[in-house]
């Protein structure tokens, strides 16, 4: 009915939120590995204002989430182990990849689509704001990674394309959104397959 689909708008755009306050904290913990790891002082430094962005993108998600929608949601299942193989995985240009251009540019285009979507003017505004900061970041990691990605064999591009699809799929399935179903009393067993046919 009309009362659990409200509640389904209210409770979707809170775990949209959320989920983009847990990729910004994965951002902010990618981009310091980033100022440690890359190999040009060049990059050390515009990735150290980076974590500056990223930090007040933090701030800004988290206090909107607290401040007008009583809170959020845990991070996404599917998020999370994209975010830990960026994390853990040693060589610094697949944080790039892995970060600044998967999860970055996806979350680019979740702002613009939200930013186009939204009637809340604080929301409109913000999301506004860390957009103009998302385009440079990708800019960033497209400008760094070409001269390298230009230089590396076929088996090391090989294992960039699958580093690249795996993410692809996990970015896929955090926005099947179970959590939020299961708060409404859906299975999720029942509705994914659904959503997943869905081509909206």
């Amino acid at each position: 009915g009309d009362k659990e689909w409200l509640e389904f708008g209210i409770q979707s755009r809170k775990w949209t939120l959320s989920q983009f306050l847990h990729g910004e904290q994965g951002a902010l913990i990618c981009t310091a590995k980033i100022v440690e790891t890359v190999p040009w002082y060049d990059a050390k430094l515009y990735a150290s204002t980076q974590v500056v962005d990223e930090a007040r993108h933090v701030e800004v998600f988290a206090r909107y989430l607290d401040e007008k929608l009583e809170g959020g949601y845990p991070i996404n299942a599917h998020l999370g182990l994209l975010l830990d193989d960026i994390v853990r995985d040693s060589r610094w240009d697949l944080t790039y990849l892995g970060m600044q251009i998967m999860v970055e540019g996806l979350a680019l285009a979740a702002f613009g689509f939200l930013h186009a979507t939204t009637n809340e003017p604080l929301l409109k505004k913000l999301l506004r704001y860390v957009m103009s900061d998302e385009a440079r970041h990708v800019a960033f990691g497209v400008l760094s990674l070409k001269e390298v990605y230009d230089g590396m064999s076929d088996a090391e591009m090989k294992d960039r394309q699958e580093f690249a699809f795996e993410a692809s799929i996990r970015m896929r399935d955090r926005f099947l959104q179970q959590e939020v179903w299961e708060h409404m009393g859906v299975k999720t067993r029942d509705v994914i397959p659904l959503v997943l046919q869905d081509p909206t």
